[in-house]
């Protein structure tokens, strides 16, 4: 019985750390240090990633779209947002539903594009999803701080992140913009170069 108890103690310990670090990682205010980053290869592989864990496995991962888009952007940030998002995504579908993940350039911006067949969302969810601590997760499940993160991260790139959903049970959208690197032609041309 000590020993159960001294487990939960432990495991509820290091659930509070985890809120903790994320408060912090939220209210850290400082300048993004960004440089041209293959958004393409960034995202692949955060999904080759998500693929190793056992708990997705019966669901539909996809990617598509371009390998050589060239954000404006902190890898190792918006590894953060990409990682978030799929893996919010994954949690809204059902075994045998499908996320799919598009990075695209459109309108002058880096695009990534995350989209689920899953439990979709009101209106009024939409409106507070990226709210600090709101969450549509079992208790002890979610801290409702991945999203706002993601959004400040977003933010503090110049970027934006908007998301669309029909309604209940009709899946969801997560569009986040991000400025092209300014180079973007020169990186393409540099890389080409190398090859």
């Amino acid at each position: 019985v000590f020993r159960k108890y001294l487990s939960m103690i432990q495991a509820e310990a290091f659930r509070c750390k985890e809120i903790t670090s994320k408060l912090l990682d939220f209210s850290r205010v400082g300048e993004v240090q960004c440089q041209a980053t293959n958004l393409g290869e960034l995202v692949k592989d955060v999904i080759e990633l998500i693929e190793t864990i056992g708990e997705y496995q019966d669901k539909q991962l996809t990617f598509s779209g371009s390998m050589s888009v060239f954000a404006l952007a902190n890898p190792h940030q918006i590894k953060q947002v990409a990682l978030n998002l799929i893996v919010n995504g994954l949690h809204a579908i059902e075994p045998g539903g499908q996320v799919t993940v598009e990075v695209t350039q459109a309108g002058g911006m880096a695009q990534l594009v995350i989209a689920d067949n899953g439990c979709g969302m009101t209106d009024e969810v939409r409106r507070h999803l990226f709210e600090p601590f709101f969450t549509r997760k079992a208790i002890g499940q979610g801290t409702g701080l991945g999203l706002s993160i993601a959004y400040r991260i977003v933010t503090d790139h110049k970027g934006t992140i908007d998301v669309h959903s029909p309604g209940p049970n009709q899946g969801s959208r997560f569009v986040v913009k991000l400025p092209l690197a300014r180079s973007n032609e020169e990186v393409h041309h540099r890389n080409a170069q190398a090859a």
